[in-house]
């Protein structure tokens, strides 16, 4: 049976993280912190084969991708793995978006996957973007091992998918950190959680 390996990783951390500010696709970098993180994880998975490495575009994430798996390595990126985007809410702390913007917030509290953020991206247009950019890399790139940097709502996504009976349920069931591997094993079609969070 052919064994087919994913390795997700979230950027490390930014200023945005470390203050609780939303960013979502506006394109950030890195902090000091963060850096630091990337490049530890990298040295604690130091000659990880893999067969080709994709990363979501925003500097944040190719940065990460860079600082843990060599400046010289070739990184493929693609936007149906970037951050899901929050339209207005972009840029702001969650207590000024309830401030701002009541009524939305707390029907985004109670429903949050059919709450439309003004000038934001749909919910079930990010989980159609992400799982099919997944799904479609896995079956085309069976038996290699692949690395995915990304962000931590792709990455929640990517793991209810494959380990909960919807990505409605499973969304918040995982708390992805910075910096961090998650490995899953396809052994053929069935997926294996080999490591989550891992630093």
């Amino acid at each position: 049976m052919t064994t087919t390996k994913l390795y997700l990783i979230r950027h490390g951390e930014t200023e945005q993280n470390k203050t609780g500010i939303l960013m979502g696709s506006t394109d950030t970098p890195l902090n000091d912190h963060g850096r630091m993180q990337a490049a530890a994880l990298g040295g604690r998975i130091n000659g990880m084969a893999v067969d080709a490495i994709f990363s979501s575009p925003l500097q944040r994430a190719l940065e990460t991708a860079t600082l843990v798996f060599g400046q010289q390595t070739s990184i493929i990126t693609d936007t149906s793995i970037q951050e899901f985007h929050f339209g207005e809410w972009e840029g702001m702390h969650f207590s000024e978006i309830a401030r701002q913007y009541p009524d939305i917030w707390q029907l985004w509290l109670t429903d949050w996957e059919k709450t439309h953020i003004p000038g934001g991206e749909a919910f079930p247009a990010f989980k159609e973007r992400v799982i099919g950019f997944v799904e479609e890399t896995v079956h085309h790139n069976q038996g290699k091992h692949l690395a995915m940097v990304s962000h931590g709502g792709c990455i929640r996504s990517m793991l209810a998918h494959f380990f909960c009976d919807s990505i409605s349920k499973g969304y918040w069931k995982f708390k992805v950190d910075n910096a961090t591997l998650t490995e899953i094993e396809f052994m053929g079609t069935l997926p294996i959680l080999v490591r989550f969070n891992y630093r």
